[in-house]
């Protein structure tokens, strides 16, 4: 090995180690992957944490960045289509519900009339929403627990 031989690995070296050090003891460096913007997976490595790796040329560590890269910003891209997705599809659940909630009040205007769809709804309103379980043991819905339950015919 030449002296320039010598003297570019010895400079490559004292470059190499001062960079490890100044990583290693600076608060604010990269100790790891860097996370993705929506902290989705590992992120892609900072090009110092890249470098340590054995065997990898500066052209691969720089081919290996730019592929996961890629990679992150494919998975932000899908959790963009996907978050979009739920939000179309809860808008359409919210429509159904509503669709079917107008459909039932015209059905219960029908079969009880105002006057009795009016009594209705101010029982329902009193109630409370969504079903009640029973009072206790034995007891159906609406009935206090100390009342017989009820016959079916």
């Amino acid at each position: 090995m030449n002296v320039k031989n010598k003297i570019a690995c010895a400079l490559a070296l004292a470059v190499t180690t001062a960079a490890g050090v100044a990583l290693a003891t600076a608060p604010d460096g990269p100790r790891g992957p860097m996370p993705g913007p929506h902290g989705h997976g590992p992120g892609v490595p900072s090009a110092e944490m890249l470098a340590t790796i054995d065997g990898l040329n500066a052209s691969q560590q720089a081919d290996l960045r730019k592929i996961l890269r890629e990679q992150r910003d494919a998975e932000d891209a899908l959790h963009a289509r996907l978050r979009s997705d739920r939000e179309a599809l809860d808008q359409r659940q919210r429509s159904e519900h509503e669709r079917i909630a107008d459909q039932t009040t015209q059905k219960l205007r029908s079969a009880l009339g105002e006057d009795g769809f009016r009594a209705y709804a101010q029982w329902a309103t009193q109630r409370g929403p969504g079903p009640r379980p029973p009072a206790g043991p034995g007891a159906g819905p609406g009935q206090p627990a100390d009342a017989p339950p009820l016959a079916l015919h």
